[in-house]
């Protein structure tokens, strides 16, 4: 069970989960997802370590009323929380948005860091597909919820893993029922405006960019930019989707055990 503690940093109160002992591993969560949701999968692998989860702003334990989100308000929220945790240097992991987040930290706090791993990452959102689709993510989260939730689970997982889902309208409904929908659109605006590139030669710590080879949110190619923007990083690839973390999360702790 997860311990949950709260603190409160500028404006904002946070909360994160701390689980187990040993050498701390920090998880940074994706747009309209949140610790517990992306990486519950991840968790059974991360056993013997001290594992700690932020929810930034818009997401599962957080509150924060600020209306326009900054990458750096989001990395100012994990330092907030693992600072409060009493963690001093750490490996850390991002996922999507998080990747972004975990690079900035990464720049600009590199005496924090000794391994970073990057998920279904981005460099910027600048290309016309990705302005379309978190635009019109953030349009839907105001006034059609259900509809955003449909487009991101056909986009996210597989046809193989949604064609197992039973009851794929009840998972519809928990979504929705359950969801910080303003804080995802919220997440979604700043997904328009994610630009890493300027922080990636910053980047000190040893590196590995895990790809999404058939990821439909994400180009896949956008992994292969942050592995070639960071000095000496590794990339690898697992055979699956933008949501592969959570369809299939043994495929991505081999990856990550590999280099922690």
């Amino acid at each position: 069970m997860s311990k949950i503690e709260y603190l409160h940093h500028d404006g904002a109160r946070i909360g994160y989960r701390d689980d187990g002992k040993g050498r701390p591993i920090v998880l940074i969560h994706g747009t309209g997802g949140d610790g517990e949701a992306n990486f519950a999968g991840l968790m059974p692998y991360l056993s013997e370590r001290r594992v700690i989860q932020p929810d930034y702003a818009g997401s599962g334990l957080t509150d924060d009323p600020t209306e326009v989100l900054s990458l750096d308000r989001l990395v100012d929220q994990v330092l907030a929380a693992v600072d409060h945790d009493g963690a001093g240097t750490f490996d850390l992991l991002g996922f999507s948005l998080g990747a972004a987040v975990a690079t900035r930290l990464a720049a600009r706090h590199p005496g924090r860091v000794e391994q970073l791993v990057l998920v279904g990452g981005f460099v910027s959102s600048h290309d016309p597909r990705a302005q379309l689709q978190f635009r019109h993510w953030a349009e839907l989260a105001k006034r059609d919820p259900a509809s955003l939730a449909r487009l991101m689970l056909l986009t996210g997982f597989s046809h193989g893993f949604l064609s197992r889902i039973g009851d794929i309208e009840e998972v519809i409904a928990d979504m929705v029922a359950h969801s910080n929908w303003a804080g995802i659109a919220r997440q979604a605006e700043l997904d328009l405006r994610v630009d890493v590139s300027g922080d990636l030669a910053q980047v000190r710590a040893p590196t590995l960019v895990v790809g999404n080879q058939h990821d439909q949110m994400v180009d896949p190619k956008a992994s292969r930019a942050l592995a070639e923007g960071i000095d000496r990083a590794r990339l690898e690839w697992v055979e699956g989707p933008h949501l592969a973390l959570m369809e299939n999360p043994r495929a991505v702790a081999q990856l990550v055990m590999q280099v922690m």
